[in-house]
């Protein structure tokens, strides 16, 4: 079901793909992280987003 409101369509792509992605063990951090939680790693990147 395709949410039509805009203002909840971009929280929900903010809440799914504003996260980063440790390269080490492929954990899910917040968008602010510095450092991986699970392996405290600092090579993050973002989550890829393809429209």
């Amino acid at each position: 079901m395709p949410i039509r409101d805009p203002f909840k369509l971009q929280l929900a792509l903010d809440h799914n793909f504003k996260v980063k992605i440790c390269r080490r063990c492929g954990a899910r951090n917040s968008w602010d992280a510095e450092r991986c939680r699970r392996c405290k790693s600092r090579d993050l990147r973002p989550k890829r987003y393809k429209k």
